[in-house]
């Protein structure tokens, strides 16, 4: 029996721009378009399923008020996402510089065009 994550899924209410937005911003392929739901690849890990809803809704949840990502993302490059995500247009946490924890991994947490927030983060030495 396999045990491992296949999809994350997450709403949208445009799906023709989140489409758009996790292809330039994310680096992600269109793997599958079934106009109520699109399936992104990100190359490595599950796959980012998004379905298109009226419903006022996001994955992110909320800790003492505090928003949190569902979505985490290992990157190699952490500066070219934050440029793709605030040449976006969309919502960022802080200045756009990444945060950086004591072993040097450096976190940037951001929403996609839905309000949906996501995290990515690159490790130490990974360029």
């Amino acid at each position: 029996m396999r045990k491992f994550i296949s999809h994350v899924q997450v709403p949208t209410n445009n799906l023709e721009d989140s489409i758009n937005w996790y292809v330039k911003c994310l680096g992600g392929t269109l793997v599958a378009n079934f106009g109520e739901f699109a399936i992104i690849d990100l190359g490595e890990g599950p796959n980012i399923n998004l379905w298109k809803t009226t419903d006022r809704t996001t994955s992110t949840f909320t800790i003492d008020g505090k928003p949190f990502p569902t979505v985490g993302i290992e990157v190699e490059n952490i500066d070219t996402i934050i440029n793709l995500v605030i040449e976006s247009g969309t919502d960022y946490e802080g200045d756009g510089i990444p945060a950086v924890d004591q072993e040097g991994r450096k976190f940037f947490r951001f929403f996609d065009p839905t309000g949906n927030m996501i995290v990515v983060h690159e490790e130490p030495n990974s360029m």
